[in-house]
């Protein structure tokens, strides 16, 4: 892999978890005020307990799942989602289980460094949820239906979650109809072992950077191309492989394959060699390019 550039290596790199000298943060117990204070949700608390109580022994999902209805007596609470929400303070990775293939224990380590900077989960302000809904014409922004002609029922989704580093700020705001914002759940849910590639990538300023810092994290390893549109979140739908080739024209190595699964077949990317960031970006080098290849084909032409 190529070295990359010093100053952006500083500001895309930066580790989750940094060493700290000092003794740790204590963990709120489960029945604190502090916990109220920070998780409003009791469903949320209920799966923060069972965290707690299992710190030395971590839980799979399934598990936790199970622990969470005894607490709540509910079923159905959407127990990854608000693990989720927990890693906004909290720091709960996904560790794989060894031996077993795409199966994962989640301890609660502790509080994130930056706990205390990180966007409180608050109640997203009216007049925001309005202007959300009307910028969209009020319509679902992945599939277009709206509940006045399709009588779907549209939340307020945040296009970088929280626990990735995303804000309650309009422009990180998007109307998703309940099915598609089960099934984004869903996505995030099935590369949880992901979160900190995620993390690092989906809030950079142009969509090269962030599929190129998200090949980089999982630099060798084959990224599955919905984790690609995921990071990519083009809001006009643009394909990604098309960023993919526009890396390429930078002088990266991106590598395509496919897996069957069931009865489809995935595509997946593999980084093996990139090139650092153009200091004009890699979006104005792109056009650059771009405009280079129609000058040389026009002469040939002419």
């Amino acid at each position: 892999m190529h070295a990359e550039q010093p100053h952006l290596t500083q500001a895309l790199s930066t580790p989750d978890r940094m060493p700290d000298q000092s003794e740790p943060r204590p963990l709120p117990a489960p029945d604190s005020g502090e916990l109220r204070s920070l998780v409003l949700e009791a469903e949320t608390r209920a799966v923060y307990q069972v965290l707690y109580e299992s710190r030395e022994a971590p839980l799979e999902m399934g598990e936790i799942r199970k622990r969470v209805q005894l607490h709540t007596g509910k079923a159905n609470l959407q127990t990854d989602r608000r693990l989720r929400s927990l890693r906004t303070y909290f720091d709960v990775p996904a560790m794989p289980v060894p031996g077993k293939s795409n199966r994962f224990t989640y301890p609660l380590l502790g509080w994130k460094p930056d706990a205390d900077e990180r966007t409180p989960r608050t109640a997203i302000k009216a007049s925001d949820r309005a202007f959300t809904l009307h910028a969209y014409g009020y319509r679902c922004a992945a599939c277009g239906r709206s509940p006045r002609e399709d009588g779907v029922k549209l939340v307020i989704d945040h296009k970088v979650p929280l626990d990735l580093g995303g804000t309650n700020d309009p422009d990180n705001l998007q109307p998703l109809c309940v099915q598609d914002n089960h099934a984004k759940q869903a996505l995030f849910a099935d590369h949880e072992e992901n979160a900190e590639a995620l993390r690092a990538s989906m809030n950079l300023p142009e969509v090269h950077l962030r599929i190129g810092e998200l090949l980089k994290a999982l630099a060798g390893q084959p990224v599955p191309k919905e984790l690609i549109v995921l990071v990519a979140r083009e809001e006009n739908h643009g394909d990604p492989t098309r960023r993919l080739r526009d890396l390429r024209s930078l002088g990266w190595k991106i590598t395509p394959s496919k897996r069957k699964d069931g009865r489809r077949v995935r595509s997946f990317y593999s980084l093996e060699h990139w090139e650092p960031w153009p200091a004009e970006g890699p979006q104005a080098a792109v056009a650059r390019l771009e405009r280079a290849r129609k000058r040389a084909q026009r002469l040939r032409s002419d």
